[in-house]
């Protein structure tokens, strides 16, 4: 697709829509109370038709790389769907409006901003995301909306030799060590972002213009561009923070949604998420909008990094990724020894600040990350591992550790995408939104426990057993075992799994009263079993089960 380019200096537009009648408001009173469900815009339902074809640009059919129509719209049609499946808070790709095509895929996962301060035509206008969140709010459901300070999609090249012309050499130059490059910018283009009440056009001076960033070195990854040309912000500039500030302020003011996932954390310094957060949480508190979640993506197995974006005054949390690669990776897909895990259940946490946020959301960042199974960036679990038991256990370990738990969009229907795109399938076309499968169903249940047991939402967490022995090359009868605790104010659970794939038995302590008797709220068959002296349990599974113990 051919493209104009233009030289474009900062200039002043016309202001965007008008704020909506009423004021925002505080929907959520613990998050902890609530099950998110990611939901890829473009790859869920489509809705509204007419809106998929934009700048010449429409749905590509089976080519998962390419546009497939999804919307709002589509969204608001399924909430009874939703509401059955049990989620409770709903993540929504970025809103705004997107680069629609690259050279081999297209922008429609929404990271590829190509206009801060308007809503994505292609997912619907603004009125149909404010009625998405009016009608969520009304069934108890929170929003969480994707949002991308970090950087704009490719909205200009490098016009290194200054003749005007775009050449291949010029959209992606290499990383400039000495300062941004003293070169024009052709914009393809019209980024903006609100600035004192009016969408205004972004210039040369608030990117960093360094051009392509090794990921994998650090000052790289804070000042470059990302792959596929996407032009990274001067989060140094305090003029381009303020406006990043206050066009987000503006989304929330604008839709009353309840938080932000946030992209691509590490890719900006922590004093920029410190200015950022602490500028958005003391706008929106004004506003009436408090307990705002702000949660970030942290693509790390460290737990150390996931924690040095938690201090004071930054991010709420983050997604618990070493939960992700220790436990339901390590263990359950690979067949690795429970006891390699124990660090993700509680033993990192020492890692993390004690305390909440000042005007945070009221939980500490180990409170508040956000457990996953599977995520639009890995490889679906299905994929990973095609068996459907050790889906279930990993899903009942996202349910039940000391996390707010969250549900990848497809996983209820089995959807078993491999990579990147592969792993983003049109939901609508992939399945018929049915209710009565075994992944849907075991995702309800224990939504349903969960809602059920203050232990589960609010109790500390207490490894009770951890095998040496993995799954896979087991060595002994309690391979594959793992089994921990919560409790809240003398409500008590036991969850105890097997990832091994034969039969193991476990015998541990507990904090039930001996001779209790604790039937599994996921149905065993083989239930009750009965608390011995010291509240010792002797639990034997089959291959890749888990079980949820609760006294009668």
């Amino acid at each position: 697709m051919a493209r104009a380019w233009i030289l474009l200096l900062p200039l002043a537009a016309a202001c965007g829509p008008p704020l909506p009648d009423g004021p925002v408001a505080t929907h959520v009173e613990d998050w902890r109370d609530h099950v998110v469900y990611q939901i890829v815009v473009d790859r869920f339902d489509d809705g509204e038709p007419t809106n998929n074809t934009l700048d010449g640009v429409g749905v590509v059919p089976d080519d998962l790389a390419r546009h497939q129509g999804g919307d709002w719209a589509g969204i608001r049609r399924r909430l009874d769907y939703l509401e059955r499946l049990g989620v409770s808070a709903l993540w929504l790709s970025p809103p705004y409006r997107n680069v629609s095509t690259g050279d081999l895929e297209d922008g429609y996962h929404g990271y590829w901003p190509a206009d801060f301060t308007e809503a994505n035509p292609r997912f619907g206008d603004l009125d149909e995301l404010r009625l998405l969140v009016r009608e969520a709010h009304a069934r108890g459901m929170l929003v969480i909306l994707d949002v991308v300070p970090n950087h704009a999609g490719r909205v200009f090249a490098y016009d290194l030799d200054g003749d005007g012309e775009v050449d291949p050499s010029e959209l992606e130059p290499p990383f400039s060590e000495d300062g941004p490059y003293d070169a024009p910018l052709l914009f393809s283009h019209t980024p903006r972002m609100w600035r004192d009440g009016v969408p205004t056009r972004l210039g040369p001076e608030d990117f960093h213009r360094r051009g392509f960033g090794d990921l994998s070195d650090p000052r790289q990854k804070e000042l470059g561009d990302f792959p596929t040309g996407l032009r990274d912000l001067d989060t140094e500039n305090p003029a381009t923070v303020e406006a990043l500030i206050e066009t987000h302020v503006r989304w929330v003011l604008d839709t009353d949604v309840d938080g932000f996932r946030v992209d691509a954390v590490p890719h900006a310094p922590a004093a920029f998420w410190e200015r950022f957060c602490t500028g958005l949480r003391e706008r929106l508190a004004a506003e009436g909008k408090e307990r705002f979640l702000l949660l970030g993506e942290v693509f790390t197995a460290s737990a150390a990094e996931l924690a040095r974006y938690s201090d004071v005054g930054q991010l709420d949390a983050a997604f618990a990724f070493d939960l992700k690669v220790e436990l339901i990776d390590g263990v359950i897909l690979a067949g690795g020894p429970p006891v390699d895990a124990v660090g993700a259940l509680g033993g990192h946490r020492a890692l993390f600040p004690a305390s909440p946020q000042p005007m945070g959301v009221g939980l500490d960042p180990w409170q508040a990350r956000v457990a996953f199974a599977d995520n639009h960036d890995v490889w679906r679990v299905r994929g990973e591992l095609d068996d459907p038991f050790a889906v279930q256990v990993a899903l009942t370990v996202v349910f039940t550790v000391d996390a707010i738990p969250s549900v990848y969009y497809g996983t209820e229907q089995d959807l078993d995408g491999r990579s990147h795109h592969e792993a983003r399938e049109p939901l609508w076309l992939e399945s018929d939104f049915g209710e009565d499968g075994a992944t849907f169903r075991h995702i309800a249940r224990l939504a349903a426990i969960r809602a059920s047991s203050p232990a589960l939402r609010y109790g500390t967490l207490t490894v009770r057993y951890a095998a040496e022995s993995g799954g896979f090359e087991p060595d002994g009868p309690d391979a594959g075992m793992l089994a921990y605790e919560r409790e809240h104010e003398g409500d008590r659970v036991v969850v105890v799994l097997n990832a091994a794939l034969e039969e193991s038995t476990a015998t541990f302590p507990t904090g039930f009263a001996p001779g209790a008797l604790v039937d599994d709220a996921l149905g065993a068959a083989d239930a009750p079993w009965e608390a011995g002296p010291g509240g010792v349990l002797t639990v034997r599974l089959p291959g890749r089960a888990a079980v949820v113990l609760r006294p009668r």
